[in-house]
């Protein structure tokens, strides 16, 4: 087996590699949480009640509405846009998501195709298979291994006729539980207010006591607002968010690796007992925009974002085996990052027949203050201010597709260039990007690592393309993505280093690949579906090997799909299938919170294969799903991370209610 030829070398830090509502749903219901979104509600409100004086006159007399013998509000009457549809000025407005296709895929990976690697549990440090350009070509925390639970979902701005809820439960197998809530209701036509909650209680499952044993727990809540004046020439959007998460830390499993099995056995070792990673996240964001006409309006953003990370363990004899090096010899290790930007941007953009068009000058204040470093001795400045100038463009050509376009640069020379060309036959992307290394590649002292550097910035050149062919019985999209990358900044495992083992380095050459990818969705009778998606990598040049992707990537589904009762009941029920190739899976770093990349440990490839069932009954929604086939077979499960056990065979259930009056 693969595995075997390795597992000698398979690294600890040291040796690195030698129905009803979780009890925590009662937290958001609170007395001090309510006083807090209460007091904010109140603000919000007594300032934008001023501009709602110029309400339209009351109407005289009643209106009856007979909604007894008929249902009169639904998710047609309840649609929602995104502050993006009016900054690009396109009228849409989407229904109420009512679809019970793959509603049981309720897992961050899973949502997201199982592009990306946890550690083996819901809520846990989660990071991408492949390379993404990012989004920021300023300075960045680094801290990014919780992106993915912050940037969930886009907020929705609702325009109900009726008060709009929703409520849903997700009760994992082993612990594993999330509880989703939405509210959103129109003060009048032109004014809406709504708020969200996610809630993440996630049990262990490795050395779980009991129920309650907590391996995550996240606390995320928006409150959110939208209004226009009656001729719709000022709008304004604003929104609070908070999300706190915590992750007991347990550093993977320890074993010699003989047999493999040992990584899943019910009483498997972790390597650490009280650690733990805990990050607190709050934005507020505003927007709003002031139309001169259809060709100009003026607009203004306004971010205030703060970012905070905390390590915390009691070191001793038995955590000799998990940590390398000691920077810092406290009996308790406690390290802590915050990291703010303060962003405005203005603007102006309008519409000029079928093109959009869009310039900005951006101003972004940043601050990193780490509690055990000197930033006075750092080698790049840990305050200061980015300075950008940008533009965007859209051209749409009715029914044939679409042109954007995308431009910015930074008083340091960093820039962005994009562009993408889509229709119903083709698609085709171009990104130029030079962004700056994060503040933790270039400097940080904790308890236990320490380096200060002054790396160049990265950049990178990416061209992707598909084309398409759809019919009533057949869609097949083939396609490929080019990535070249300059500079590149990575963590890096030197297991023949005395003292610290992961550091950050930059490669002095580059890296190149390609993607090519396949998307297929067939029909093969009636209500009988096959749909997948393979990816295959091929590396053309790996300068110090700092990037390492499964060789075959792919994604599987065969499910049965009908309507029964008069549109009453909707149903889908199947089985999916995943593979990865076996490879050298980024391996994840405790104490500064990051995936790093190492050649000792192969994750062996595994077929992760699941069962489900889910079905739509009027407004409501429900699956049961079975997890891992396999290891209820084989006994034997599979490795999203090395060291770390992936989920285990189990029966999830979940369910949604909506609710529009």
């Amino acid at each position: 087996m693969p595995w075997c030829k390795t597992l000698s070398a398979v690294p600890t830090r040291k040796n690195r590699f030698t129905v009803f509502i979780p009890a925590q749903m009662r937290v958001f219901l609170h007395v001090h949480f309510l006083r807090r979104l209460t007091l904010l509600a109140g603000l919000v409100f007594l300032n934008l009640a001023v501009i709602a004086q110029d309400e339209e006159p009351r109407r005289r007399g009643s209106q009856i509405i007979d909604d007894t013998t008929k249902q009169v509000y639904g998710p047609k009457t309840s649609r929602y846009y995104f502050e993006d549809d009016v900054f690009l000025n396109r009228p849409v407005y989407h229904f109420i998501d009512t679809a019970i296709r793959n509603f049981h895929r309720f897992t961050y990976v899973q949502r997201h195709n199982n592009f990306y690697q946890d550690l083996g549990n819901i809520g846990t440090a989660i990071h991408p298979i492949y390379y993404q350009v990012p989004d920021v070509i300023g300075v960045t925390s680094g801290f990014g291994s919780y992106d993915l639970y912050w940037e969930d979902e886009m907020i929705r701005y609702h325009d109900t006729k009726s008060p709009y809820s929703n409520m849903k439960v997700i009760l994992g197998g082993k612990g594993r539980s999330i509880t989703r809530a939405a509210y959103s209701r129109n003060i009048n036509p032109r004014w809406n207010i709504g708020f969200n909650y996610r809630g993440l209680f996630i049990d262990k499952q490795i050395e779980r006591i009991g129920k309650g044993d907590r391996n995550v727990r996240s606390n995320y809540y928006d409150f959110h607002t939208a209004f226009q004046t009656k001729d719709s020439t000022y709008r304004i959007f604003l929104n609070f968010r908070r999300n706190k998460h915590e992750a007991d830390e347990y550093g993977g499993v320890q074993s010699d690796g003989d047999p493999f099995e040992e990584y899943f056995f019910t009483n498997a070792i972790p390597y650490l007992k009280e650690a733990s990673s805990n990050e607190l996240r709050i934005n507020v964001h505003l927007f709003h925009q002031y139309e001169v006409g259809k060709a100009l309006q003026v607009y203004h953003r306004f971010d205030r974002y703060r970012q905070g990370n905390t390590f915390a363990d009691r070191p001793g004899p038995e955590t000799d085996d998990y940590y390398d090096f000691t920077e810092v010899d406290s009996a308790v290790s406690n390290d802590v990052v915050k990291f703010k930007t303060v962003r405005n941007e203005f603007g102006i953009k309008g519409n000029l027949l079928k093109l959009f068009y869009n310039g900005y000058y951006a101003i972004r204040g940043y601050s990193m203050d780490y509690n055990l470093f000197d930033e006075g001795t750092a080698r790049v400045n840990t305050t200061g201010t980015e300075h950008y100038l940008g533009g965007r463009m859209s051209l749409r050509l009715d029914s044939l597709g679409e042109i954007t376009a995308w431009g910015e640069i930074l008083q340091t020379g960093n820039y962005r260039l994009e562009g993408r060309i889509a229709s119903k036959w083709f698609e085709a992307s171009l990104k130029q990007v030079q962004y700056a290394p994060s503040f933790l590649q270039q400097a940080y002292r904790g308890s236990h690592d320490v380096w200060n550097n002054n790396f160049d910035d990265v950049n990178v050149t990416e061209i992707n393309g598909y084309l398409h062919y759809r019919s009533k019985v057949l869609s097949l999209s083939p396609g490929v993505t080019f990535t070249r990358i300059g500079n590149y900044v990575f963590f890096n495992a030197d297991p023949t280093s005395p003292e610290q083992i992961v550091l950050p380095e930059q490669t002095g050459g580059e890296q190149v690949f390609v993607l090519p990818e396949l998307r297929l969705s067939l029909a093969i009778a009636k209500h009988l579906f096959i749909r997948g998606q393979a990816v295959y990598s091929k590396m053309l040049s790996n300068t110090g090997d700092a990037l390492q992707f499964p060789e075959f990537f792919a994604n599987g589904q065969l499910s049965y799909e009908n309507i029964f009762f008069n549109d009453n009941l909707d149903m889908q029920a199947g089985i999916e299938l995943h593979y990865k190739s076996a490879y050298y899976a980024p391996a994840y770093d405790v104490p500064i919170q990051q995936f790093y990349t190492q050649r000792t440990f192969e994750v062996p490839d595994f077929a992760l294969i699941d069962a489900f069932f889910g079905a739509r009954i009027k407004r409501g929604r429900i699956f049961v799903k079975l997890n891992n086939i396999v290891q209820l077979i084989t006994k034997s499960g599979y490795l999203p991370t090395p060291l770390y056990p992936g989920q285990r065979n189990t029966v999830d259930f979940g369910f949604d209610w909506s609710f529009y009056d």
